[in-house]
């Protein structure tokens, strides 16, 4: 099944807007990271790759590893915080 994700975007990622929707197989962060940098291909900002890659995902107000499946449908992606 596919499963359709919103990712609310923060820091240097709002400059893809407020959200973005991603389809995923599975509602694993990994898998939701991987969908993001297809989509990020896809716009022609493949530019944010390497920030997605240090980014971090959360659901409310707690932060998500890799591993971690999500119990929602809604994401925030946490840029890298400079200087921290």
């Amino acid at each position: 099944a596919v499963i359709a994700i919103t990712i609310h975007c923060l820091g240097a990622f709002r400059e893809l807007g407020d959200c973005f929707i991603v389809e995923v197989s599975d509602v694993s962060v990994a898998s939701i990271r991987e969908a993001v940098s297809r989509h990020l291909v896809e716009i022609n900002r493949s530019d944010l790759d390497g920030v997605l890659k240090r980014s971090v995902f959360a659901e409310g107000e707690e932060l998500l590893k890799d591993h971690v499946t999500v119990s929602g449908h809604e994401v925030s992606l946490l840029p890298p915080v400079a200087g921290g």
